[in-house]
């Protein structure tokens, strides 16, 4: 009988992966012949950071009444939240940031500018595929969300600043939402 990973194993393995994507991606950046994806000033940095913060705090009042008014979008969060809960808030908010940044730089700074908007946010949506068959939506609602994130990028008051704060917005205020115990009996994750 094998146990499924607890919520440290997970954050932990997320980390690493995240944290080596980042590093892979700021060298491919470097390499390439890309402007510096941070070139702007730190007034205008902080200006994008702030509008992608709020933009993604939007999205997840709008993933919040997703759960609320769509059964499927509800058995959706009951199973990432299988995942999470138990995550403490530092490992919340680690993982939040360092994901948004490290996928943001491959993403919206390397691959979108070589693959176009489409492609690209058609890849982010695949990166989230987990093999799970409960969590098959979760590809095309990540396409979706890097559709809206490539926008942000592209979007210059914002820009990759502002596609990243959108994302750990996002991020932060879900992982926040699923790491919280739950009152409703969980049902075998192998299922």
């Amino acid at each position: 009988m094998t146990s499924r990973p607890g919520p440290r194993q997970i954050v932990r393995a997320s980390l690493a992966f995240h944290g080596a994507m980042g590093i892979l991606a700021w060298i491919g950046i470097q390499l390439s012949d890309q402007p510096h994806p941070f070139q702007q000033s730190p007034e205008q940095l902080l200006g994008g950071l702030a509008t992608g913060i709020g933009i993604g705090c939007c999205a997840a009042a709008i993933s919040l009444l997703l759960g609320k008014v769509w059964s499927q979008a509800k058995e959706f969060e009951d199973r990432l939240s299988q995942i999470f809960e138990g995550c403490t808030a530092m490992e919340v908010l680690l993982l939040a940031l360092l994901s948004s940044v490290a996928e943001e730089l491959l993403f919206r700074a390397l691959l979108q500018p070589l693959l176009g908007l489409l492609l690209t946010s058609a890849l982010f949506g695949l990166a989230h595929w987990t093999g799970d068959r409960r969590l098959s939506a979760w590809p095309l609602f990540a396409m979706l969300a890097g559709l809206a994130l490539g926008l942000v990028a592209n979007w210059q008051p914002a820009g990759l600043a502002g596609a990243i704060g959108a994302h750990f917005a996002l991020n932060w205020v879900g992982l926040t939402r699923l790491s919280r115990p739950s009152s409703a009996p969980h049902v075998d994750p192998a299922g």
